[in-house]
């Protein structure tokens, strides 16, 4: 038990570091901009390009854990992250001498890098999880992941403001950090037992039809979770951005304001899902539409900020929006309709969920890219279509899940 628990603890460590250094590459993106002279409209193709891989990797490293064992995929995934960042970290190393060529190409290979191995993180961590524990506590123990991605997002900004003088720093001890805890993953790890009995193994034409069928009765809940993890996607890679354009500041100023608006959004979330849990108890219908428009109010107001104080109100209301809405699409997703217990499907439909989250932010990462690059479309015009398909796709949801109505046991994610 107590072999377990510690095993817990590592895959817990695992979800966190991935979450954390994600926001500090994010907060990030501003200064790297400016200190590289790779655009950002490049970096945010790369990340970009990287999502999209991610998206189709992340059930191929799950299946291969099953086979290989959880903790050695980890660690090639911990590795994958840890290549992915040794480049980015190259780029300051050798910003003097290596053409601005060259370090677009670094740039993009270490997405494609992240999107290759990186994303075995996620998914085997949480399936190292659920093999650790009896299926009565799968709630429980994918709570407390979410906990930990969400304690990374707050601890990578609470790192870049703690040594906000030099953020290069702050690159390099991320990158020994993933560095180290991938070694000691891959020199710790045991030869495990197969999960899948070989000669019990599923023809593909079954699994495609399952993935079939699985996608036809959650289509709309992945489709929110698509979209809405598009949004995401553009606030991430386009606020630092859109910081300088508006407050008229330069690279190192428009980090240290990003990391203090993940930070205080990530907290407000949390508040808001505590405050949630109290009041709306397990009706999904009141948080989808509070989050919806929510966002919609805090997209109309972040876009058409003049000062730092409007740009402040639209997190407020966004937060509610990243409270609300991703619990309810998840519990959708993963509440069958079919006569089945919710442990046969749950792993099955988490993995829908996490193609929908990584084909999302790729989508949104890479619309906002050929906006600054082609400058075809406003990037205004993008935030609005995306956070006002949202609200339509919630009333789409909500007509056609209500009958009959569902109350659901909410997942805070």
């Amino acid at each position: 038990m107590n072999k377990n628990k510690s095993k817990l603890y590592i895959a817990y460590l695992n979800t966190l570091t991935f979450s954390c250094v994600q926001m500090i590459l994010y907060t990030t993106i501003p200064y790297i901009a400016e200190k590289t002279g790779v655009v950002t409209a490049n970096i945010i193709g790369a990340i970009s390009v990287g999502s999209l891989i991610f998206a189709f990797m992340g059930p191929f490293w799950a299946a291969k854990s099953d086979k290989l064992g959880r903790k050695r995929v980890l660690s090639f995934g911990m590795l994958g992250m840890s290549i992915s960042f040794i480049l980015i970290a190259s780029l300051f190393i050798f910003n003097s001498s290596i053409p601005l060529s060259i370090k677009i190409a670094m740039v993009f290979a270490s997405r494609i890098i992240y999107g290759l191995l990186a994303s075995a993180i996620v998914p085997v961590s949480q399936a190292w999880q659920l093999d650790l524990i009896s299926e009565t506590e799968h709630i429980k123990v994918l709570t407390r992941n979410s906990m930990c991605l969400n304690l990374g997002r707050i601890l990578g900004p609470i790192l870049i403001l703690f040594k906000q003088v030099n953020f290069e720093l702050i690159i390099y001890g991320a990158t020994i950090w993933i560095l180290t805890l991938a070694t000691s993953c891959f020199l710790t790890s045991e030869s495990e037992k197969k999960l899948i009995d070989p000669q019990n193994e599923i023809k593909i034409k079954d699994i495609i039809n399952n993935w079939k069928e699985s996608i036809k009765e959650a289509l709309y809940p992945i489709l929110l979770a698509m979209i809405f993890t598009s949004f995401i996607g553009i606030l991430h890679t386009f606020l630092g951005h859109h910081l300088k354009e508006v407050l008229h500041i330069d690279g190192k100023d428009a980090t240290i304001l990003f990391a203090k608006i993940i930070l205080v959004l990530s907290v407000l979330a949390l508040l808001v899902q505590q405050v949630s849990i109290w009041l709306l108890k397990s009706k999904w219908i009141p948080r989808v539409l509070i989050g919806a428009g929510s966002l919609v109010t805090g997209s109309i107001v972040l876009m058409y900020s003049k000062d730092e104080q409007s740009i402040w109100i639209s997190i407020f209301f966004i937060s509610f929006a990243t409270a609300l809405i991703p619990p309810v699409y998840l519990s959708l997703i993963s509440n069958s309709k079919k006569e089945k217990t919710k442990e046969s499907v749950f792993g099955k439909k988490l993995g829908l969920a996490s193609v929908a989250h990584s084909f999302g932010y790729a989508v949104g990462a890479g619309l906002i890219a050929l906006s600054m690059k082609l400058h075809l479309i406003p990037e205004k015009a993008v935030v609005f279509f995306v956070s006002f398909t949202i609200l339509a796709l919630v009333f789409v949801l909500i007509n056609r899940e209500r009958k009959p109505s569902i109350n659901l046991s909410v997942k805070e994610s």
